[in-house]
């Protein structure tokens, strides 16, 4: 698959979200089952066979992915071992990263529920052949996806028991609930069964950075990955995959709209947290966020920390604040903005092909700004100064949009 650019990939969790479900959702949205085979065969694992085949659930068509592995019982492997298959395979770095970084996020959570370092930790359940190429199967399909943005819906953990090689436990079971810390999760009461396993938690965890309802977009592709069982609750993952409004026809428009601004005085936080506090209410959906050095009552030093965004994400963005600062009160204004129409190109470079931002107005180009993070990854790949990178990419983008505009 070639995807244009700015797609959102939405993880729609209403009946949970394992591994073999999130593999097999990403093939029936439309990645190449051929490619997935090819990757998968660069692993070093004793045999097993993948069985990619359509099914239904309470009449719903979908994809089922199943992973055959007779011979083995289960084997305690630990995250190093794991690792290693990963690291002298050849896939693609981009999957390898993926998929250690998964791996990690599950070690480190099973480390904290068992009290253990994580390089102690055993797995069990998900040290198993069909775990470990669930979640390289799914690091292969997202990366052939390629999202700008992946959101998930609140995620249905299930209710009752489970059972698992610790016993009788419920639901949802103690690696899940510690991947859940700081998701929005919920337990449906029935099915009184496990939805959400820890492999589908961490592959979460380590992929999205929104949990809200599905956002604004031009749904292109709505794709259904099966799981083992059917119940009541029809089993199945669905994701979609389309476009930011804005963004449908290959260009955001010029336009003139409405955006949210949240504002609190600070006075008694470290400063050494507004960094963390950036972060996280931009991966909430915040377009910008800023701080203004204010002077407050008694004279006391503070800042004013502001957040522009959409409407619609006030109440995630809210939560960021009251979570992640001291404020015990936030100030919510609606106010009008304009914008250029923009739209990014590609250009190919000495450090390969980069992104440009381009603005436009009435039809003509009046900006051009080279992506950062293309810029960053740039630096760190080669070890040059950022600005250096910065000042070559702008000339090159420059010449390039001249040449665009007949210049």
């Amino acid at each position: 698959m070639n995807p244009p650019e700015e797609k959102i990939l939405y993880f729609d969790c209403f009946s949970g979200i394992s591994g073999d479900m999130a593999v097999a959702a990403l093939l029936d949205l439309g990645v190449d089952e051929g490619e997935l085979r090819r990757e998968l065969g660069k692993l070093a694992l004793p045999g097993y066979d993948v069985e990619i085949r359509s099914g239904a659930r309470k009449g719903i068509r979908c994809t089922e992915f199943i992973v055959n592995s007779p011979g083995e019982e289960h084997p305690h492997r630990r995250l190093d071992d794991i690792l290693a298959i990963i690291e002298q395979s050849g896939l693609a770095a981009p999957v390898r990263d993926l998929s250690r970084r998964i791996f990690t996020v599950l070690a480190e959570a099973e480390a904290a529920v068992h009290g253990q370092e994580v390089g102690a930790v055993h797995f069990h359940e998900v040290g198993a052949v069909d775990s470990i190429v669930d979640i390289v199967g799914f690091a292969v399909c997202l990366t052939a996806l390629q999202p700008a943005r992946i959101v998930a819906s609140p995620v249905n953990l299930g209710s009752g028991t489970v059972r698992c090689a610790h016993g009788l436990l419920p639901v949802p079971a103690p690696a899940v609930a510690e991947l859940a810390r700081g998701i929005p999760v919920y337990a449906a009461e029935t099915p009184r069964r496990e939805l959400t396993t820890p492999t589908g938690m961490a592959i979460l965890k380590a992929v999205c950075g929104e949990y809200r309802p599905l956002p604004e977009m031009v749904a292109e592709r709505v794709g259904y990955g099966a799981g083992r069982a059917d119940h009541d609750l029809p089993n199945v993952l669905r994701v979609w995959y389309g476009s930011p409004r804005q963004a449908a026809s290959g260009e955001r428009t010029a336009a003139a709209d409405e955006v949210l601004v949240l504002e609190t005085n600070i006075d008694d936080m470290s400063p050494e947290l507004y960094g963390h506090v950036f972060e996280k209410l931009l991966e909430a959906g915040a377009l910008d966020v800023y701080l203004t050095n204010i002077l407050m009552k008694k004279g006391r030093p503070g800042q004013m920390l502001s957040v522009i965004g959409a409407r619609e994400d006030e109440e995630a963005l809210a939560a960021v604040l009251f979570r992640e600062t001291s404020t015990l009160g936030i100030r919510k204004t609606v106010r009008q903005r304009r914008t250029l129409a923009r739209r990014t190109v590609r250009i190919p470079t000495p450090y390969g092909e980069m992104r440009v931002k381009v603005a436009v107005r009435d039809g003509k180009t009046i900006t051009g700004s080279p992506e950062y993070e293309d810029c960053r990854a740039a630096a760190l790949r080669t070890g040059k100064p950022l600005r250096e990178i910065f000042a070559v990419v702008s000339r090159l983008a420059a010449a390039a949009l001249d040449k665009e505009q007949g210049g």
